[in-house]
């Protein structure tokens, strides 16, 4: 077993919330949400271990907030050796933040069982990145209706593992690359400068914040070389305004590094005619060993930010464009004569966005919008009203008031027959902007980023079609455009070069909206800017989601290949820009391996498996067709790709360590197929489910062991949090603890004739568990067994299994030890197996209700919410070790050739 640290918290001088602290170890948080807190500090935390933070929390009798997920928060600062703080962009099991760096949520009471009425033990548990070694935490108050008390604080760390008196290595080794991921994209400094480039608003400065992370002792620092250029590209003559000059290195500015994390500001006044800045880090000293944290935050500066150009006013569009214009040092032109010179006409005419392409590319020429009904997130059609208010929500839907507000099917409206379909969808787009001022949206969905990236390029693509039209009404309509797409820019880039959704696809989506619009207007003057922070993002955006080797914090793999297409789609758009080759290159290489694995693990029906979050509503072998024929013929060159592309047929295995992903599969180009795959990636990365070793199975081309699904898009709720949980997915719980963040890893891989072996050890029950799982497999997959084996230092072990199947599959207990599964003709026999321990007998669940934590039964709908299903659990137990688990059998000559592996010597010696 694991050896275990336990670290206390030390004493913090002064808190914000003058309620904490008392004498008896007992802390109060008061309900002033979002303010009332209680401080601590952990120090001497062992660096790329996983550690659980835990304590008790003890309710008002009188709270009101029961149901809400999101109760308290715990907000993590983390530290290095120094003191010093260090921004990590991506951690492990917690969510980016704003008022804390990092943070868990803390369900209320109804989250927690019957026996949380009047306290309960929190646990979080997240990664501890290097070169961190301290952390300073915070417990805050953020729905609670009344004041609660924490106690017990303590975090339990994972030390090395030493190797179990059995020499067996349950539960023992963890991969240690999860850290990685915090510092994909750090950038080693050397002796030559690491050049990044930024675009200039004329007549502003330009705000760089960073940070350099420093390895080791020495006061040794970095510097920045200065080179501003013209809009030719040529560079402007030193000196520059409040810069220093060396003859060896031109315009630099020093940045000392005494301690372990420097933050720094760097604020640049650009000399006249400067159009682009170059900034070339590098060290002082070439032994120092320095990092520097990308991608950087910049700004043009507080009066260039919305808030600052809005003033107390909330303006139209129109109106913003014209304050925007006078911070610019434009002439405005109400007279709607000479706008136009903000734009370029050819610019517009050779627009080229990301969105529309990604939609055709998942769903072909699918409409979504005809014969005045749009058809939006797998609902049944609706018929558009004459007049919008544009809050409409007919279905209850988050799913479909984001598709609603993004306007998207606005397109399909301007392409639809008759001569007033491109001017009523015109109208439509202004109506909407009419309805909408700053601040005040009519749907507060429409402010989530993902819709403001596709609006946006709707915008562009309206004002595109419209642009060759010079008539007085034309000219009208064409500046209430332009005003709505400078609108979206500023929003855009005040979200992108904050690094708000770091590690996440929402940052992917969103630059590259901001890239396409200033791509398309070149001519306005924040348009360099934009496209140099837009670029930035998405080289760090891609870096952060996809690696050569296939890996990813991105579990769910319908948002892997959605990030892959985005890649290949934005490579296809920057084709012909010598300034982004290599970049283009870039993105090429990078989608080779995740494209090559989502390829190899798309089961024979041409479906992902439904790990994590996986909306409906996609064929992914069509997706995948159609991506790679329009904007990825040149990957075919690649041989292992071309193969995986080839499909080939018989028995085929996948084991891929550091994508987190196993699968199997029987393919002879009959109906008759088999599937089994497995995830065991890295969780929880933002919204990512509790799922490790969770898995999926076909036999005889029959679905039966389904994943619930779902998507953060789509649900809402308790619905939401039950398709997020443990036990809403094919896995093991010990004592009814659902899994932590965490990992899993391959400990053994064995073939056998006929069959294969594998078995994955985790960390995601805690430091009070070991655990692995095992996978028993014929090659032709008519049976398999799943086994699991837990181990605590405690006198008892016991664990609940789940299997779910899909909704078209009925389910019956036939007798003590054998439940059936029933789909038309086919059968499938589910049979407990122990190993050690006791079993403790099973059952079939549909669609039961209650509180968030009774909810069983279900899977996602495919319009959103849930609907009912048939599970079935199965339980063990024994004294500190329960090992055991199910036999599925799709054939009577599979159930007796599996049972035979397991009887035999060599399965059984791999299973103690």
């Amino acid at each position: 077993m694991l050896d275990v640290r336990r670290i206390a918290p030390v004493s913090v001088d002064g808190t914000a919330d003058p309620s904490s602290g008392a004498a008896d170890g007992h802390h109060i948080v008061s309900n002033n949400n979002r303010w009332s807190k209680a401080d601590f500090e952990f120090r001497d935390l062992t660096s790329e271990a996983w550690c659980e933070l835990s304590f008790r929390i003890a309710w008002h009798p009188e709270e009101t907030s029961k149901t809400v997920h999101d109760f308290a928060v715990i907000g993590v600062n983390f530290l290095a050796e120094d003191g010093s703080v260090i921004d990590f962009a991506y951690v492990p099991g917690l969510a980016r933040s704003q008022i804390d760096p990092h943070s868990s949520t803390i369900a209320g009471p109804a989250h927690h069982g019957r026996g949380a009425a009047s306290s309960n033990r929190i646990a979080c548990t997240f990664l501890v990145p290097a070169p961190a070694r301290h952390l300073s935490l915070t417990i805050r108050s953020w729905r609670n209706s009344h004041p609660f008390s924490i106690s017990d604080l303590e975090i339990r760390q994972h030390d090395r593992p030493s190797p179990a008196a059995d020499g067996s290595s349950i539960g023992m080794h963890p991969r240690n690359e999860a850290g990685a991921a915090s510092r994909s994209t750090w950038l080693p400094l050397s002796g030559e400068p690491t050049w990044l480039n930024y675009g200039i608003v004329p007549g502003h400065p330009l705000v760089v914040r960073g940070q350099l992370i420093r390895d080791g002792a020495g006061a040794e620092g970095a510097l920045v070389r200065v080179a501003f250029r013209d809009a030719r590209g040529q560079e402007l003559p030193l000196p520059y305004d409040g810069i220093p000059v060396a003859p060896e290195v031109g315009a630099f500015i020093d940045i000392p590094v005494h301690r372990r994390a420097r933050r720094f500001t760097l604020e640049l006044s650009p000399p006249r005619h400067a159009a682009t800045v170059d900034l070339g880090f590098q060290l002082r000293a070439s032994d120092a060993s320095i990092d520097l944290a990308t991608p950087l935050e910049v700004s043009a500066g507080d009066s260039l930010l919305l808030e600052d150009i809005l003033g107390e006013d909330t303006p139209d569009a129109a109106g913003l464009l014209e304050k925007a214009l006078e911070r610019l040092q434009r002439r405005s032109d109400t007279a709607n004569t000479h706008f136009k010179s903000a734009w370029d006409s050819d610019a517009l005419a050779a627009l080229s966005t990301m969105h529309d392409k990604l939609h055709i590319v998942q769903h072909g020429d699918k409409p979504i919008a005809a014969d005045g009904k749009l058809a939006l997130c797998g609902h049944e059609p609706w018929t558009l009203p004459d007049a919008l208010t544009w809050s409409e929500d007919p279905y209850q839907s988050p799913g479909w008031r984001l598709e609603f507000q993004s306007l998207a099917w606005l397109l399909a409206l301007a392409d639809g027959p008759g001569r007033g379909a491109r001017s009523r969808a015109i109208d439509l787009a202004i109506a909407w902007s009419n309805a909408n001022p700053w601040g005040q949206p009519a749907d507060p969905l429409s402010t989530y980023p993902s819709s403001v990236a596709v609006r946006t390029e709707v915008f562009l693509h309206l004002l595109s079609q419209n642009a060759a039209s010079s008539s007085p009404a034309a000219l009208k309509r064409q500046r209430l455009l332009f005003a709505e797409v400078i609108r979206h820019g500023f929003a855009l880039a005040e979200i992108v070069s904050q690094n708000v959704f770091s590690h996440s696809l929402l940052q992917i989506r969103t630059a590259a909206a901001l890239l396409s619009l200033a791509r398309a207007v070149p001519r306005f003057p924040m348009a360099l800017y934009w496209r140099s922070v837009a670029l930035a993002q998405l080289r760090s955006g891609f870096d952060q989601l996809l690696a050569p080797d296939g890996s990813s914090v991105e579990a769910s793999w319908h948002y892997r290949l959605e990030t892959a297409s985005l890649a290949l789609i934005l490579a296809h758009n920057l084709e012909g820009d010598a300034d982004t080759e290599e970049f283009r290159t870039h993105l090429l290489a990078l989608v080779n391996e995740p494209l090559r694995l989502t390829v190899s693990i798309t089961d024979p029906a041409g479906m992902l498996p439904a790990i994590g979050d996986m909306p409906h509503g996609h064929h992914y072998a069509s997706w995948l067709r159609r991506l790679i024929s329009t904007y990825g013929r040149s990957l075919l060159a690649d041989r292992n790709l071309a193969e995986e592309l080839s499909y080939p047929t018989g028995t085929r295995a996948i084991i891929a360590e550091r994508a987190g992903i196993a699968a199997f599969r029987q393919y002879e180009r009959k109906p008759n197929w088999a599937n089994l795959c497995t995830s065991f990636n890295v969780q929880r990365h933002e919204n990512g489910h509790f799922d490790c070793t969770s898995f999926v199975y076909a036999a005889n081309g029959v679905r039966w062991i389904a994943d619930p699904g779902g998507s953060g898009l789509h649900d809402a709720g308790p619905a939401r949090q039950y398709l997020l949980s443990s036990r809403a997915h094919n896995l093991a719980i010990p004592d009814g603890r659902e899994q932590t963040a965490g990992t899993g890893w391959v400990e053994a891989d064995h073939g056998f004739s006929g069959a294969r072996l594998l078995r994955i050890g985790t960390n995601v029950h805690g430091p009070d568990y070991g655990h692995a799982r095992t996978f028993l497999c014929l090659d032709d997959l008519s049976a398999i067994a799943v086994l699991d084996r837990f181990q605590t230092s405690r006198n008892h072990a016991s664990f609940q299994g789940f299997l779910h199947f899909d909704e078209s599959v009925a389910v019956a207990l036939a007798q003590a030890g054998l439940a059936i599964g029933f789909r038309g003709k086919n059968r499938l026999r589910i049979i407990p197996h122990l190993v050690a321990g006791n079993f403790d007998g099973m059952a079939v669940e549909n669609g039961r209700g209650g509180g968030p934590t009774v909810l069983q039964g279900f899977v996602s709908h495919p319009a959103g919410g849930l609907q009912p299903a048939n599970v079935l659990n199965y339980l063990f137990s024994g004294p500190g070790t329960a090992c055991g688990g199910v036999i599925l059998a799709a054939s009577e000559q599979g159930l007796r050739r599996i049972q035979e592996l397991l009887a035999s010597p060599e399965v059984q010696n791999r299973l103690r």
